[in-house]
């Protein structure tokens, strides 16, 4: 009897699971690929920069873009193996372009803040530079105080908007641009401002290229570094990029990108 019964609700609970089993969605785990190897899937690197910054990145007389941060992303794509698309987009908007999956990366000259590093990942550095006033030789300035009671442009989003923010603010007036070229420079020859705060590298290129500025005066205490931006979470192709610094770097690459580029810029080829 005992053995009939037994048998009886092995029989049942076959059934009843057969027909649960039965209607029960089928779950298939898959891995999710890692963004490198959606990038080599695909052939091509998505990379997003702001092309108003020489000579880190611009657009050239033939209508492509050249720089450093270029250069600079054409040997990222050349270690993944990869086609390089270039994006142009606002500064302000290349953070949240990154975090929505617009582009696999932001080469812009970008400073690491800890505000960005808690939206973003962030590479080794690998230029560094410090904040410098341009103006016109008409009007030069040797002292922050001489801006005092002034108004100066700074672009928006930039490191060099927050300082001004935080320590020029109140003191003289800010006007924020998207671009530094043509639109900060134009705005300094036309009195629309009557200096502008950016960094050496891309202010000695301007001074060059207009007879009319110079710099004014170096900002002590601004040093500030560049490094890529990357999504949360890419240890994969943060790895990809942090090597690729790191040997053209050791190899004298990236110095000889920075001068050929600065080079480029300064002569009928920018």
């Amino acid at each position: 009897m005992e053995t009939k019964t037994l048998l009886i609700g092995l029989l049942i609970g076959l059934v009843v699971g057969y027909a649960v089993a039965k209607y029960l969605p089928v779950f298939q785990v898959s891995e999710e690929k890692s963004l490198v190897e959606k990038i080599k899937a695909r052939g091509y690197l998505v990379v997003g920069t702001s092309a108003d910054w020489p000579p880190f990145e611009y657009i050239n007389k033939k209508g492509g873009y050249s720089g450093i941060d270029i250069e600079i992303a054409k040997k990222i794509a050349e270690a993944l193996g990869v086609e390089l698309k270039i994006k142009d987009i606002k500064f302000d908007a290349l953070i949240a372009a990154l975090k929505t999956g617009e582009i696999d990366l932001v080469i812009a000259d970008m400073t690491p803040t800890a505000e960005r590093e808690r939206e973003v990942d962030l590479s080794i550095p690998y230029f560094n530079d410090v904040f410098v006033v341009v103006s016109l030789k008409t009007q030069s300035f040797s002292s922050l105080e001489d801006l005092y009671g002034k108004t100066v442009g700074v672009q928006q989003g930039s490191t060099q908007a927050s300082w001004v923010e935080e320590n020029l603010g109140g003191k003289c007036g800010i006007n924020y641009y998207t671009k530094v070229y043509p639109d900060m420079v134009f705005a300094l020859k036309r009195g629309d401002v009557d200096a502008i705060i950016i960094a050496k590298t891309v202010a000695q290129v301007l001074s060059s290229k207009d007879s009319d500025l110079e710099i004014s005066l170096v900002i002590e205490g601004t040093e500030e570094y560049a490094a890529i931006a990357l999504p949360q979470g890419a240890e994969d192709l943060k790895y990809v990029v942090n090597s690729v610094i790191e040997n053209i770097k050791k190899d004298g690459t990236l110095e000889i990108i920075v001068n050929n580029e600065i080079y480029k810029w300064l002569t009928s080829e920018g």
